[in-house]
């Protein structure tokens, strides 16, 4: 377990890019946390991480998915905030995201899929005061 506090959203991108550090091809990180948390953040700062400029990411919202694709690597930023059901998940086709073994699956919401997933990365982001957030990663099946 891993436990850090944020005082900004530039402290929360920042953990981001470093947290991308520890991770390889075939993860699948859960982002969890109240609307506002810095969930968005985070995966922003784990893109950059990897290379990705900041105003490249955008958030996934709307979409539900957006794939990134660099140097033979593919993450997958997916928000379920707008998925109701799981059974909405099969059109989405949510196999080739959550167990594509040759890219990494940043899901927000995730704790709404847990279930499904034999493994997974779970950083649990809590508002901890004005400003502050507390930051937790845990692993189940890794």
């Amino acid at each position: 377990m891993i436990k850090r506090i944020s005082s900004s959203s530039k402290d929360t991108m920042s953990l981001g890019r470093k947290f991308s550090k520890l991770l390889t091809k075939g993860d699948v990180v859960i982002l969890e946390g109240p609307l506002g948390a810095g969930k968005t953040v985070f995966a922003k700062g784990i893109l950059k991480g990897f290379g990705f400029k900041e105003k490249e990411v955008i958030s996934p919202t709307f979409t539900i998915i957006r794939e990134y694709k660099k140097r033979g690597l593919r993450i997958y930023h997916i928000d379920l905030y707008r998925i109701e059901k799981k059974e909405e998940l099969l059109t989405l086709g949510y196999e080739d995201y959550f167990y594509y073994p040759e890219g990494i699956s940043i899901i927000e919401w995730g704790e709404r899929v847990e279930d499904i997933l034999p493994k997974y990365i779970r950083v649990r982001i809590n508002f901890k005061g004005p400003g502050k957030r507390s930051i937790v990663v845990t692993k189940k099946g890794i």
